[in-house]
């Protein structure tokens, strides 16, 4: 896969490294070339160049990239122009950064096939965090529903999936269980299907589905 990211600011430059440690080609611009200095032995290539101008970005080939990533934050018509040069290089998908709903709406309609609010996400994550502290990590799905990752609650410890019955009880669906690996192997792993009459064991963590108040309903019965 070959990627271009514009912008690198602490979105873009989080972005970009983090395609690249996932051996994607990664092309990184920049106007600022301080940036592009501390990204180049990071990525495929490092650019110093005005994205708002075309001419610049087709003259690095912009219209061979597989994903376009615009991430100028400060500067709203340069991040519109770069969307609308990246649709009319035939960029087949397009994800744009958006500080607000009304940006976001905007992106869309020039040209970007997704749209990223990370200041939004963080915020939900903060305050999904101080409700349900107990939640390791979360995905919102939609408004009030969420994919929670729980740290195995000690009154379930012993028993099994069917016996629990989550679903029923706290209408949540189990879609995966994260234990650790064989003694001396670190790391975890996943269990994507598990067995209904599987023992669930302490140190293990659910991954759940649901809605954010019956999450939260879980961990206060059970203690978690």
């Amino acid at each position: 896969m070959n990627c271009v990211v514009v912008g690198l600011g602490e979105f873009g430059y989080a972005a970009a490294l983090s395609l690249a440690e996932h051996d994607v080609e990664v092309i990184a611009i920049d106007r600022e070339m301080s940036l592009v200095e501390s990204i180049k032995n990071e990525v495929s290539l490092a650019v110093c160049l005005d994205a708002s101008k075309k001419a610049a970005l087709a003259a690095h080939g912009i219209a061979d990239a597989d994903v376009f990533i615009a991430a100028i934050g400060h500067n709203f018509e340069a991040q519109v122009l770069t969307v609308v040069h990246a649709a009319k290089l035939g960029v087949p998908r397009i994800v744009a950064r958006a500080v607000t709903p009304t940006h976001a709406e905007i992106l869309k309609e020039v040209g970007a096939h997704e749209v990223l609010r990370p200041e939004e996400a963080a915020a939900r994550r903060l305050v999904q965090g101080l409700l349900i502290p107990s939640v390791a990590d979360y995905f919102a799905l939609a408004e009030g529903f969420s994919l929670a990752e729980i740290p195995m609650p000690a009154s379930l410890v012993g028993k099994d999936l069917q016996k629990v019955d989550l679903r029923s009880r706290y209408r949540l669906n189990v879609v995966g269980i994260k234990r650790p690996k064989e003694k001396g192997a670190g790391g975890l792993e996943f269990d994507p299907v598990p067995d209904p009459g599987r023992e669930l064991r302490s140190g293990e963590t659910l991954v759940l589905v649901g809605s954010d108040l019956d999450i939260g309903r879980l961990l206060t019965e059970t203690g978690g």
